[in-house]
């Protein structure tokens, strides 16, 4: 049984970071990654599909649940290409660059087996898209940015 899974956590307003997770007596990691968002966890597929897996405190989908603003997700052209909707026009798809959501509160990278269903250490590769993504100033303060832009636009 494993005891241990490599993750990163991409903290509100600071630098990701590398953290070994424990498993609980059961071997299982669930306790430990919704610590690392401060509640229940939500897959937040659409930011990197499985590689890595990202989660979030499932309430950090939601403005107004208490959890500060932590990145801007914006589209990007596998996003496009798949179709997903506009967050400002639900009847045309998202275009590379488009705002498409703001997590709120802590993030959480694990990688996923799509075999099993399980979650595995991330890997180095999955390490660099986390600090490329969310690694910049420019990340970091991406959430506070646009969700204040988006509460002017109210």
């Amino acid at each position: 049984m494993k005891e241990t899974l490599e993750a990163m956590v991409v903290p509100t307003g600071g630098m990701p970071y590398r953290k070994t997770l424990e498993a609980d007596e059961d071997g299982s990691f669930l306790a430990a990654l919704q610590d690392c968002v401060g509640g229940r966890i939500e897959a937040m597929g659409y930011v990197f599909g499985d590689a890595p897996a990202v989660y979030c405190n499932e309430e950090g989908l939601l403005p107004g649940s208490g959890c500060a603003p932590n990145r801007a997700i914006y589209a990007d052209a596998a996003m496009a290409e798949a179709g997903y909707a506009s967050q400002d026009d639900p009847s045309r798809p998202v275009e590379p660059g488009e705002l498409y959501h703001i997590a709120f509160g802590d993030l959480v990278c694990v990688g996923f087996d799509p075999e099993t269903g399980e979650d595995r250490d991330i890997a180095e590769a999955e390490r660099r898209r986390v600090m490329e993504r969310f690694g910049s100033l420019e990340s970091i303060a991406s959430g506070p940015i646009e969700a204040r832009a988006v509460l002017a636009r109210l």
